[in-house]
């Protein structure tokens, strides 16, 4: 039960950073992720809900707060957030890190060049915020990650810039 408190939480939490990130500026950087574990932003619904349909099993959510499904063997992640817009195509995707059972954790190094990054430290928290612009038909869209390790990453996003 504790475990679904702190996922809802930090979806909510998550979402609300989302919101306000999207309204910031952040600072335009080459070779940032263009998915999270095979899901993009812009990518049809029917194409993430059989790619998380391999990898998770859904956990909760609806049209209005998003899905939170839960990973069946990723050694970084121990859930994933979507969430579509109104075309049906996904609008933000996060990826929740189990601090206490990930096998492997990401560096905010491995993300992105930090140089690059809209930098948001107010210890113990950080947060670098990526601009990622529109490249064909793929939308423009920031890369966000976050944590309470100066290190590592614990909440990792990718939303479209509406």
């Amino acid at each position: 039960m504790k475990s679904i408190i702190r996922k809802v939480i930090g979806l909510v939490f998550t979402v609300v950073i989302l919101l306000t990130t999207l309204q910031c500026s952040a600072k335009i950087a080459p070779n940032l992720p263009k998915d999270i574990l095979g899901i993009s932003i812009g990518m049809s619904k029917a194409d993430a809900q059989q790619r998380l349909e391999e990898i998770a099993t859904f956990e909760s959510g609806g049209r209005k707060v998003g899905q939170l499904w839960k990973l069946k063997n990723d050694p970084h992640f121990s859930s994933i957030a979507v969430d579509y817009d109104k075309e049906n195509r996904v609008r933000f995707i996060t990826a929740f890190v189990e601090k206490t059972t990930a096998k492997e954790k990401i560096k905010f190094t491995e993300v992105g060049d930090l140089t690059k990054a809209k930098a948001e430290i107010v210890e113990p928290h950080h947060r670098y915020v990526w601009e990622v612009p529109a490249e064909g038909d793929k939308p423009a869209y920031v890369v966000n990650v976050y944590g309470v390790d100066a290190e590592f990453v614990e909440n990792y996003s990718l939303a479209k810039i509406n």
